[in-house]
């Protein structure tokens, strides 16, 4: 009897204990892209049914939310973040133009198209993938700052797993410990499309190669029972299958799928499957994300009579909430101690650290901070600039990660740049340009390009800074060979054309103002021959010689946000020439040159201002080549053949308007632009401003995979009028 009462009594406090417990709730969601929106959906209802989430285990755009999710932030706080994302700007990696050095900026000049090949050992090396990731890392950084302190993901307000996959052997990883921001971006690393991930001697890349959805991980972690979430991209149909593309895409779909699959089998009675019916959005269609959301809504409400079997009592809900925010471990503002900056690039580690501008004792400001890692990253030397908030003893510091480029420190650049119109012809310049960078601490910089077509030259400079401070003094030597045929017009008609070889020295001494300007004072010198092609002789003898010789001071700066579509900015260009016999040059004068273009956006408009002005002092400006400034073509008087107008004394302007018209393609946009234009050139100063001539244009620019193309027509007075296609910077 004893016997039995005793074993009754331990019955009933094993029944109380069971009814005090409930199974741990493992939350799993799947990758997907751009179909991730819809895991936002699930979280969504999953609280409004109080049904709590107990760990996370995810797989690239699903690791993204569920890290997110677990490191505090609510649903709506992670809806509202990603909407606010502008992933035309995260998916590439760009550094905004600000924050580009002076040098880098006027790289975009010289090139159009910048495909990072690189040269080592004798050998063309290419980065790992087409982006490095290095906004998207950022990005995540920032939004999982509360968190920052975490190196262990136990310890996360919701205890989380990210799924990758080592490239090198084909097998899964599962990240529960280090920097969360790095995890995520790990996880979600899509083969050639971003560059992996090096995590302990391992290159990780977007875990749907080999676990697309993660049950067994969740599982493993705390999942009694798995709510899993499906968004994985469904294979096509043989009538979808049209193209290469299609096929390729097909191809990577099929792998997904069948580990996916596989996971699928691991499922147990007491779990809850959630597929999102997601129709046709894509795994890249980024912009479209949010659409997901009332769709992974819909289809947890289907699912509501499972779901609610999960669910804790309105006080078990209000505790469990309770703890999962005050897990928060994020400081207010810490003040910080140190500044480690980690840098294995070719120079300095003050370079780097004045272009970051964070120092020890100062309060964090992560948009300073963000502005300084862009500022290191634009310098073109890191594949990848990172930052983790970490305590020691000393206290709460930064420690900067700067990671060279593993394809540099040389690199292969191209250039390109066509004109055409029914006047003045067509013409195309091609090239190709080689730097080695960093070949010594300071950053000094060895370039040689050569360009052929319309107007071949060859191209050498050293570019050497003197100091490692953001604002610098440097030295730019150059030699330069070019040729190139200018015609001689009277009346808008050809009556000469010249065909010019020249050799030419500089010697620059100059300042880099920060980011916005630099100062020059330099010497150069040119040798021109000179050769009658077509026509009869003009201002010029049949054939001959120039020399030139000059000293100049030039002031240059450059705030445009976009050097080919601004929508703010100014960039301007103001030097003052001394020609002299006593220099090596063949006539002595002085001149002063100017030209500035200032952008403002007004509505969903861009008002473009330009001015631009030559004066000299001199009459022997007039009976020189290199004294002469040309006129024409393509908002430079458009409808006017190229350079029709020449002479030592200039004026030009325009008023333009640019208008985005297709925000559909915004990988490649559109805009509708047209100017209205006045200016002339004279050759005695007593007629400088009288005799403006009118012009204007009305065209298309497009930005284009091989730089920005306008395709338009120009009209000037008396009747000249131009269809035309230009391909390069027109500014």
């Amino acid at each position: 009897m004893k016997y039995r009462i005793f074993m009754a009594i331990l019955l009933l406090f094993s029944l109380a204990a069971s009814a005090g417990e409930r199974p741990r709730i493992g939350l799993v969601l799947s990758g997907g892209g751009a179909r991730g929106g819809a895991h936002i959906g699930v979280l969504k209802v999953l609280e409004r049914l109080h049904v709590p989430v107990d760990c996370v285990a995810g797989t690239s755009m699903g690791a993204i939310v569920g890290g997110l999710y677990a490191a505090g932030l609510s649903p709506e706080e992670i809806e509202k973040a990603i909407g606010g994302i502008d992933w035309n700007d995260i998916l590439r990696d760009e550094t905004n133009r600000r924050s580009l050095s002076f040098r880098r900026k006027r790289d975009q000049d010289l090139f159009l198209i910048k495909e990072n090949v690189g040269l080592k050992d004798g050998e063309v090396k290419l980065p790992m993938g087409l982006l490095q990731g290095q906004k998207l890392l950022l990005l995540l950084k920032e939004l999982s700052r509360p968190v920052a302190l975490v190196d262990d993901f136990d310890k996360l307000p919701v205890p989380f797993r990210a799924v990758a996959t080592d490239i090198s052997t084909g097998r899964r990883v599962v990240i529960g410990k280090g920097d969360l921001a790095i995890a995520m971006r790990a996880s979600s690393a899509i083969p050639s499309a971003f560059a992996p991930v090096e995590m302990e001697g391992r290159l990780l890349v977007d875990g749907g190669v080999s676990d697309n959805l993660p049950v067994e991980v969740g599982r493993k972690l705390c999942g009694d029972r798995l709510v899993v979430v499906d968004i994985s991209t469904p294979l096509k149909s043989r009538e979808e299958i049209t193209n290469a593309l299609a096929v390729a895409d097909q191809l990577t779909t099929i792998m997904t799928r069948s580990n996916t699959e596989r996971s699928l089998k691991k499922l147990k009675p007491g779990d809850v499957l959630i597929v999102p019916e997601l129709g046709a959005l894509g795994t890249t269609d980024f912009s479209d994300t949010l659409k997901g959301v009332p769709l992974g809504e819909e289809a947890a409400w289907r699912k509501r009579a499972e779901l609610t079997r999960l669910a804790l009592d309105d006080r078990q809900w209000a505790d469990w909430l309770a703890r999962r925010r005050g897990h928060r471990h994020a400081e207010p503002t810490p003040r910080l101690a140190f500044v480690e900056l980690r840098n294995d690039a070719p120079i300095s580690d003050r370079a780097v650290r004045a272009r970051l501008d964070i120092r020890p004792g100062e309060p964090l400001d992560l948009e300073r901070l963000k502005e300084g890692i862009s500022r290191v990253y634009g310098m073109g030397y890191f594949e990848r600039v990172s930052y983790r908030i970490v305590r020691k003893k000393e206290g709460t510091g930064l420690v900067v990660d700067a990671r060279a480029k593993q394809w540099g420190p040389n690199y292969l650049d191209w250039t390109l740049k066509f004109h055409g119109d029914w006047q003045s012809g067509s013409g195309i310049n091609i090239g190709a340009g080689y730097t080695r960078s960093g070949i010594n601490p300071l950053g000094g910089e060895f370039r040689t390009l050569l360009r052929l077509g319309e107007n071949p030259d060859l191209l050498a400079e050293l570019y050497q800074p003197l100091q490692t401070q953001r604002s610098f003094f440097f030295f730019n030597p150059q030699v330069e060979l070019q040729r190139k045929t200018i015609g001689f017009f009277q009346h808008g008609d050809e009556v000469a054309e010249y065909g010019f070889k020249q050799a030419r020295v500089s010697l620059d001494l100059g300042r880099e103002l920060n980011d916005w300007g630099e100062f020059r004072l330099g010497y150069q010198y040119a040798y021109d021959r000179f050769n009658l092609n077509i026509g009869d002789p003009f201002t010029l003898p049949r054939q001959g010689t120039e020399h030139e010789g000059q000293l100049y001071l030039q002031l240059a700066t450059d705030t445009f946000d976009n050097l080919y579509f601004p929508t703010e900015g100014h960039l301007s260009r103001f030097s003052a020439h001394l020609y002299r016999r006593a220099l090596g040059g063949d006539a002595d004068f002085e001149q002063l040159r100017g030209t500035w273009t200032l952008a403002r956006s007004l509505g969903d408009n861009v008002v473009l201002l330009h001015a631009q002005a030559a004066y000299s002092h001199g009459d022997a400006a007039a009976d020189t080549l290199y004294g002469r400034r040309l006129l024409g073509g393509f908002l430079q008087l458009s409808g006017f053949r190229k350079y029709e107008l020449s002479g030592p004394y200039l004026a030009f302007g325009y008023v333009g308007l640019l208008h985005r018209v297709s925000e559909r393609f915004s990988s490649m946009p559109v805009y509708l632009g047209a100017t209205l234009e006045s200016g002339n050139t004279w050759r005695k100063a007593a007629d400088f401003g009288s005799g403006w001539r009118q012009a204007g244009s009305l065209f298309l620019g497009v930005d284009s995979l091989l730089g920005p193309l306008y395709l338009g027509v120009g009209l000037g007075e008396e009747g000249r009028r131009s269809l035309f296609v230009y391909l390069g910077s027109p500014f």
